[in-house]
C-alpha cells in the first residue's frame, strides 16, 4: 500500500512538471514579448506550479491567437477584413496608392 501511495505521488509530481517544462516552452517559442516578461513568467510557472503554468499558457496561447487573426487580415492590428477593405477604397478615393 505505501508502494502504491509512492508511484502516485511521484506520476503527480512527474506530471507537474511536465506541464511546467510545456508552458516554458509556451512561454519562450513566442517571440511577441519582451526579454524580462518572459523571464518573469517562467518564475511564476515554476515558483507557483499549477496555477503559474496554467495561466502561462492561457495567456500566450490568446495572444498568439489575436496576433494570428491580425496577420489574416495582413497587417498587425486588430482591424476586421471589411474595415480594411474600406480603408483601401476610402485610400484610392483620395489618390493614395
Amino acid at each position: 500500500m505505501d508502494d502504491l501511495v509512492f508511484y502516485i505521488l511521484l506520476a503527480l509530481i512527474g506530471g507537474l512538471v511536465l506541464l511546467n517544462l510545456f508552458a516554458t516552452y509556451v512561454v519562450f517559442s513566442s517571440y511577441f514579448q519582451a526579454r524580462r516578461r518572459r523571464l518573469y513568467q517562467t518564475l511564476f510557472i515554476w515558483l507557483v506550479p499549477f496555477l503559474g503554468a496554467g495561466l502561462a499558457i492561457y495567456l500566450n496561447w490568446e495572444e498568439r491567437f489575436h496576433r494570428r487573426r491580425a496577420r489574416q487580415v495582413g497587417n498587425d492590428s486588430h482591424i476586421t477584413n471589411g474595415q480594411a477593405i474600406g480603408h483601401a477604397i476610402a485610400s484610392n478615393h483620395r489618390g493614395g496608392r
